[in-house]
């Protein structure tokens, strides 16, 4: 979904299941699209993977500049405000802002806000 203005708009992700622990240095995330959700284009379900073969991946969680800069030996894709995703590769795939929710997991965890890239093609 795209704004008036040209932005993508922020769409939530609905984790139904993440990693048991924490990153280790240097790790990538992504996230497989489960093909559930409402439907309407606003909210997709999906398992959050840790250094996972590409082509599990739907989508990767990549920094607003479009890339998977790090930070003292870790990626920096979680933030706790929405950012202004800009595509690594404009025009050939579409990169928009995100909101990890995972509330359906029973867990206390607060929502994250990431950029994801989305995989296109074969």
């Amino acid at each position: 979904m795209v704004l008036g203005d040209g932005l993508p708009a922020l769409q939530t992700v609905n984790i139904i299941s993440e990693p048991s622990t924490g990153g280790d240095p240097g790790v990538a995330y992504c996230v497989a699209w489960t093909g559930s959700g409402t439907g309407n284009g606003a909210s997709r379900d999906a398992v959050l993977l840790m250094n996972a073969p590409g082509y599990q991946c739907g989508a990767d969680l990549v920094n607003p500049a479009g890339t998977q800069d790090v930070l003292g030996d870790y990626a920096v894709v979680f933030y706790d405000t929405e950012q202004d995703c800009t595509p690594l590769y404009p025009g050939t795939r579409l990169t928009y802002p995100a909101v990890l929710d995972y509330s359906s997991l029973g867990d206390q965890e607060p929502p994250k806000y990431v950029c994801l890239t989305e995989h296109v093609g074969a």
